[in-house]
């Protein structure tokens, strides 16, 4: 579901001829668990369902699923019919989650995943972050660490092998390849053996790379950095004395800067650029693209398939994007309102609306999605959807649901289930 804002006395279809989808207020079984609906062929149909208020609840579905919560201190989800637990304590401080082989959870710093619970030798790995780290790799090598006395780690950030004692004394990792290992981080280095590459120099004091395509160097780095482009397809040079000035002057670019980030012109053979200064005004044109930004009043992009304009920063944003057989359009005003529209493209450009949403925050949400509807009263999150939110919390602001499919039954629930009432077969107690 995804569309449909009642504004006024304009209610849209999908919410007067609601039909109950799985869950009503709170979280579905089925849509609601953070497992993709697209693994189910129907949704699971809700054949019990007790409250008391929102702070507890229990449920179970016709598929062997159950749920329930003592909010917001517990909630466990069971579906069978995707294969997928999720067990949230005082979300989002921790959770734990299960789908068919794979798990992963969190708590606080602390955070964990295993490939294949169902075998011994799958991948796995868990971390207190950013003190101790232990698991192993598909390839089946163990590993541990314990910052920053001793560890050895296949992967952190962009690096593999990495490997410290004593951090910041050693320091050896490898990165596409190339190892370097430094002794007393961030002074003294030596890179591993790279094709047709050779560096010399004493960070920060100075500094040499040659690669056959350019050459760079630094001098009390970050103060000077020059280099030199021998690639025959760009050549040229360019230098920078931080923060004072700087300049390109390559055969395909050319760009001044002063004060740099802030004051710098740049052209290529297919774009130019202007910042006076960055961030508060800049301006990009390309041949199939232009950038307009007078931040934080006014900004606009048009290209690509995309128009984008905004006021005031972040308070007003309106854009429309196309792309992949699809056309999107959202408007906000943020927080107290937002409204997006899903076209589908056909042949010629015809559009058929897929889906809507609108958010008056924080009184009600509306959406619609392929002839099923939701409605909720009241809104107080600013995330459209998140399976922790609607587990845990969202039943405390929902005093009204009214829920609807596309064959025309309804379903009312009020005040924690207080009162029900609706029509069509198939609903929920």
């Amino acid at each position: 579901m995804r569309d449909g804002l009642c504004l006024g006395a304009r209610v849209c279809a999908a919410c007067r001829a609601a039909v109950p989808l799985t869950a009503l207020m709170g979280v579905c079984l089925a849509q609601q668990a953070d497992v993709s609906a697209a693994t189910h062929a129907a949704p699971d149909r809700v054949v019990s369902r007790f409250r008391l208020g929102p702070v507890f609840e229990y449920r179970a579905t016709s598929g062997g699923g159950t749920f329930w919560a003592v909010r917001p201190f517990y909630s466990k989800l069971v579906d069978p019919v995707s294969d997928a637990r999720v067990t949230d304590v005082v979300w989002p401080v921790g959770t734990f989650h299960r789908d068919r082989e794979q798990s992963w959870w969190r708590f606080g710093l602390a955070y964990g995943a295993d490939q294949d619970v169902r075998r011994d030798d799958a991948a796995w790995k868990a971390a207190l972050f950013p003190l101790y780290f232990q698991g192993r790799t598909r390839r089946g090598e163990d590993y541990w660490a314990l910052f920053p006395i001793y560890g050895h780690l296949p992967h952190v950030l962009l690096m593999d092998d990495i490997d410290f004692t004593l951090f910041p004394l050693y320091l050896d990792y490898e990165v596409n390849g190339v190892g370097r290992t430094y002794i007393v981080w961030p002074l003294f280095s030596r890179t591993g053996d790279e094709s047709g590459v050779t560096r010399t120099g004493v960070f920060p004091l100075y500094g040499q790379t040659r690669r056959p395509e350019a050459t760079h160097r630094y001098a009390f780095w970050p103060f000077w950095t020059s280099a030199v482009y021998d690639a025959p397809r760009n050549p040229g040079e360019s230098w920078m004395f931080f923060p004072l000035a700087g300049q390109v002057a390559r055969e395909r670019e050319r760009q001044w800067l002063a004060l740099p980030p802030f004051f710098s012109h740049a052209e290529t053979d297919t774009a130019e650029r202007w910042r006076m200064p960055w961030p508060f005004y800049e301006t990009v044109r390309t041949a199939a693209a232009r950038k307009r930004s007078y931040w934080p009043v006014y900004g606009d992009v048009e290209g690509d398939g995309e128009r984008r304009w905004y006021a005031a920063w972040p308070l007003v944003e309106h854009f429309t994007l196309e792309g992949k057989g699809r056309r999107t359009e959202r408007s906000r005003f943020f927080p107290f309102y937002v409204r997006e529209r899903v076209w589908r493209l056909g042949d010629g450009g015809a559009a058929g609306e897929e889906s809507r949403y609108t958010r008056v925050w924080p009184f009600y949400a509306c959406e619609e999605s392929g002839g099923s509807s939701r409605l909720r009263v009241l809104e107080l999150s600013l995330i459209r959807y998140s399976g922790g939110i609607e587990r845990n919390w969202a039943p405390f602001w929902t005093l009204y649901e009214r829920t609807g499919r596309a064959d025309g039954a309804v379903r009312h629930d009020a005040l924690w289930g207080a009162v029900q009432f609706g029509s069509g077969e198939g609903e929920g107690p």
